[in-house]
């Protein structure tokens, strides 16, 4: 039971939904004082799993039974440099205190604050420093549940009052249901109109391209995606977030036949049959020119998209420390990435215009 300025929000009462255009992941609901938002665990064995928080701008609300986080936040942790990608965009790193594997964020205002020792590093993985977030004392801590023991791993935190909100944006399918994610950090900053407003522009642009894609009626050249990794090459599956990504760009993804949204082991000699024939070869992992691909297994040298295919990375933004902003910016702006896809695909369709995201190995 809630509390709040004399009011009593019990179970039955789940406030006024609000819904997602694609986002299947968070739901949100509005109350008086705030927001209930809900994630869906991801590793729930059911599939009816979820982490409900409760989010109030009343200062004297009280519950028995969960942690209220109390909005706007003023200081953040974040396990995740996507996490910081949506935080910047609404206008609040000023409140980010402590960041996971800081080097690799890209976004400069956020680097600035990292290297005046405004944010602390407090680890990564196993290697997490749960001593150093609680000295922190954030009012929330932006995390990722990798499975379900990694999510029992933040119980200390938890018990130590600190709220761990679990953000699983990495489980959406579409490029927009990733990007709608913006609303749900907005709620935290009571900025929900704001980011609602961001989001349908972005809807609108990247909407906008998918049409004019389809209206200009190329023929769908045939692309292959990734690298191998320890002799096995992860391929995305065909309902994942980067396959649909190649379909609204207007190409056909090799392995869009397969309906996961997951990612896809298969072995080199798999791939050399299945993918022969593939016009456009993307995300060659770290690669940055055509020999590191051949660093990774001499073997693709045979490898016939590796002869003919042309090649692109989506690391043209890369900082000194490996940060990449494809992983950061882009997850809030898939309507930049849209255009450079179209512009990898088929060139003739945009004159004068520089890719962002990616470049062209050679």
């Amino acid at each position: 039971m809630l509390s709040c300025k004399g009011r009593i929000l019990n179970n039955a009462d789940k406030g006024d939904p609000i819904k997602n255009k694609y986002s299947e992941g968070f739901e949100i609901s509005r109350i008086e004082e705030g927001y209930i938002l809900k994630v869906k665990n991801h590793f729930d064995e059911n599939g009816t799993g979820a982490y409900e928080y409760l989010l109030s701008s009343d200062s004297e609300c009280e519950s028995n039974n969960n942690i209220i986080i109390h909005i706007p936040v003023a200081k953040v942790v974040c396990l995740s440099t996507t996490h910081c990608a949506f935080i910047s965009k609404l206008d609040r790193i000023s409140t980010i205190k402590g960041i996971s594997s800081p080097q690799y964020v890209y976004d400069d205002g956020i680097r600035d604050m990292i290297l005046n020792n405004e944010i602390s590093d407090i680890g990564f993985d196993n290697q997490i420093n749960y001593e150093k977030i609680i000295s922190i004392n954030p009012d929330v801590v932006f995390a990722f549940g990798v499975d379900n023991a990694g999510v029992a791993s933040f119980q200390k935190l938890t018990d130590a009052g600190i709220p761990v909100v679990f953000v699983e944006d990495f489980t959406e399918s579409t490029p927009l249901g990733r990007t709608e994610w913006i609303r749900f950090f907005a709620c935290f900053y009571d900025k929900l109109d704001y980011a609602t407003e961001y989001f349908d522009s972005i809807e609108n642009n990247y909407l906008s391209i998918v049409k004019e894609i389809k209206n200009e009626n190329h023929e769908k050249p045939e692309v292959l995606v990734s690298l191998p990794w320890k002799g096995t090459w992860w391929v995305p599956g065909g309902n994942s977030f980067f396959a649909n990504f190649i379909k609204d760009a207007g190409a056909k993804y090799i392995f869009d036949g397969n309906e996961s949204s997951e990612s896809i082991p298969l072995s080199i000699e798999e791939i050399f049959v299945q993918a022969k024939s593939a016009e456009y070869w993307l995300h060659p992992n770290d690669a940055s020119d055509k020999k590191n691909i051949l660093a990774v297994d001499s073997r693709l040298k045979e490898f016939a998209p590796y002869i003919n295919a042309e090649i692109y990375n989506n690391n043209l933004r890369k900082n000194l420390y490996g940060g990449n902003d494809f992983w950061e910016s882009g997850i809030i702006h898939p309507d930049i990435i849209l255009q450079d896809l179209r512009q990898v695909f088929f060139k003739d369709s945009i004159s004068g215009r520089e890719l962002y995201y990616y470049r062209k190995l050679y």
